[in-house]
């Protein structure tokens, strides 16, 4: 099941990043957490297409949402590739 998950978010990695092209700055972890709960949710990470690509990896405990500390880490490593 996780080569399956590691396959389908390659793939969507791949087809976000091709369709994506120049989208600007990443939103902001208070932007993308609509309800203002302190997490964001798969829902609320749709917002933005590179996050929703790399969601699973970003969700570092697995438990299905990003706490601001696992957003700022995948930002930063994000950062740190291009």
């Amino acid at each position: 099941m996780k080569k399956f998950v590691a396959i389908v978010g390659g793939l969507t990695l791949a087809s976000g990043l091709a369709l994506a092209g120049d989208q600007g700055q990443a939103k902001s972890f208070n932007e993308l957490d609509e309800n203002q709960d302190g997490v964001v949710t798969q829902t609320e990470a749709s917002a933005d297409q590179n996050l929703v690509a790399q969601f699973q990896t970003a969700d570092a405990n697995q438990d299905g949402y990003l706490t601001p500390a696992e957003y700022d880490t995948i930002q930063q490593e994000t950062e740190e590739a291009e």
